[in-house]
């Protein structure tokens, strides 16, 4: 990805510009604010269709987070839109109909501004890209290409439809999540309960035995004991900890869920892998078919990728510009296997790359789905083992003295 700027300046920007040579390209480019990036950019001959600061895409999805006071469904938008359009209506009177729908009064400004902006005589590209960070820069690079061809509609649609094979994709990976988080949590609370309300009362009748214990149940008795005296700080410890686990798994969801050492992890990682290369191959084949070249697609599409992997790619685009084939350059990356190799050197050849990159997705969809599938049955069974194995020894702990009373009173 070309990247321009001093290291006077802090404050990073991605520009998505029209070159001179009419094609749209992805820049990095640090500047103190909107204004000086997009002056700087101009001044270098370039046409700003978008400047926003850098945000960090969704951890899980690579989602782009709009602003907080954002509140517009942008596939919904998308694909109303394009319905509206694919009826005979203008851009304008499209966009005047879905504001006067909207109850939401945030939702209803958001499409006012885009009206407001088109009135003034701007492209639709230009108008959604006035206020930073509010529309995905993959949405406004779709409409900037569509412009250009004149088929705004059938590439609105196309990006909804884009964004809701995402979802669906996404929906997928945290459902198959779910149970073994419950699992997990309710296992938890068990454990929790026996350590802190069952096992202090056990140590309370067996110490008034004064029988001599396993040194096992000793411990677990000692544990009782403890608990009993300290149960409120107990307490306050456990919920705080809850907390802090629960504060630090939203961070990683949110920020750092594209860290590399994620990948790392078994069973997990692969899986997490190949659901952002599903991700970098549709949305690729998405951006291609609206009209954007290989190189520029794969920029836009780049914040999909993990931390490695966006390097990978800034690599392939790199081998790409030096005259590689794009088969050649993300193999040459590790970005794709010997069949998305195979598909992408068909492509070359026909020339139906959008078609192929879209065969490629589904493939890598539909091998995730398999691994998920192979992951919880795994995950789940080991899981269950596992807590079983923990609430059955604390169970024979407790019950081991009582045995042996019984066996003393015989």
């Amino acid at each position: 990805m070309a990247a321009i700027g001093s290291s006077q300046v802090s404050t990073p920007f991605e520009l998505i510009v029209r070159m001179a040579n009419g094609n749209v390209q992805v820049i990095n480019l640090n500047a103190q604010d909107t204004a000086s990036a997009c002056t700087r950019a101009a001044r270098d001959g370039m046409q700003v269709l978008s400047c926003n600061p850098q945000s960090r895409p969704n951890s899980l999805t690579g989602n782009w987070q709009a602003s907080e006071h954002m509140r517009l469904d942008i596939a919904n938008f998308s694909f109303e839109l394009s319905s509206l359009l694919a009826a005979g209506l203008s851009v304008m009177e499209a966009l005047k109909t879905l504001a006067t729908k909207e109850s939401v009064i945030q939702s209803r400004n958001a499409i006012l501004d885009i009206v407001k902006g088109v009135s003034e005589g701007l492209p639709l590209s230009t108008a959604l890209q006035r206020i930073p960070g509010r529309y995905p820069p993959l949405l406004i690079a779709t409409v900037s290409a569509s412009e250009q061809t004149g088929d705004l509609g059938t590439a609105l649609r196309r990006y909804a439809e884009h964004q809701l094979t995402i979802k669906a994709l996404r929906d997928k990976v945290v459902g198959s999540a779910v149970y073994p988080v419950l699992l997990l949590a309710v296992g938890c609370l068990v454990i929790l309960f026996l350590m802190t309300v069952v096992v202090p009362k056990f140590a309370v009748l067996i110490e008034s035995a004064r029988h001599e214990l396993p040194w096992t149940s000793q411990l677990l008795m000692s544990w009782g004991r403890f608990a009993a005296k300290h149960a409120w700080e107990i307490v306050v410890l456990g919920l705080g900890m809850l907390i802090a686990i629960f504060a630090v798994g939203n961070y990683m969801l949110r920020f750092g869920g594209k860290s590399g050492w994620i990948e790392s992890i078994p069973l997990i990682g692969p899986t997490m892998r190949k659901f952002r290369h599903a991700q970098l191959y549709r949305t690729t084949g998405m951006l291609v078919r609206g009209g954007i070249a290989a190189p520029r697609a794969l920029q836009l599409s780049s914040t999909l990728l993990g931390d490695v992997d966006r390097k990978r790619l800034n690599q392939a685009i790199q081998f790409i510009h030096e005259g590689r084939s794009l088969s050649n350059s993300l193999e040459g990356a590790q970005l794709a296997d010997p069949v998305a190799s195979s598909m992408l050197a068909v492509a070359e050849r026909t020339g139906a790359l959008a078609e192929i990159l879209e065969r490629i997705a589904q493939f890598h969809e539909s091998r995730l789905q398999r691994s998920i599938e192979m992951t919880s049955r795994l995950f789940e069974p080991l899981l269950m083992i596992f807590i079983g194995l923990v609430v059955g020894a604390i169970v024979v702990l407790m019950y081991l003295p009582i045995f042996d009373l019984a066996s003393s009173l015989q």
